[in-house]
């Protein structure tokens, strides 16, 4: 009696890591879900919508419209790892990759976007409600 649900234990144990793993990984999404100040450039921001919409703005005024992604590649051929935003135009053409860094560190306030192909970082701040 007790090995058949040693049986079911462990494979519904298994499940749930499984289960905790993915879910884990949609989170960043939630978390980028608002607007962002560049700490650079007060004048610039970023905002990210629910239905993965990114709108540009540049003192007050939306200048660029955009679809955004998140994913856990870059490139299928690169052994890279992490969290990747890919930000791309109507027609579906990727205008740029950035690495997600610190999103979900302890400072949730602070965006860092690390630019794969210039190697730049740029850090935002999270506007609050």
């Amino acid at each position: 009696m007790r090995s058949k649900r040693a049986l079911i234990i462990l494979p519904l144990s298994l499940i749930l890591l499984i289960l905790m793993g993915i879910t884990s990984f949609t989170t960043p999404k939630k978390e980028i879900i608002g607007t962002w100040i560049s700490q650079s450039d007060p004048d610039y921001k970023l905002e990210f919508s629910k239905d993965g919409i990114c709108k540009y703005y540049y003192i007050g005024k939306e200048y660029k419209k955009c679809a955004y992604n998140i994913s856990t590649a870059y490139d299928k051929n690169s052994e890279d790892s992490g969290l990747f935003l890919e930000m791309s135009d109507e027609n579906g053409e990727t205008l740029s990759y950035y690495e997600l860094r610190d999103i979900n560190e302890s400072d949730d306030d602070v965006l860092v976007l690390g630019d794969v192909e210039k190697g730049e970082e740029y850090f935002y701040d999270k506007v609050l409600n």
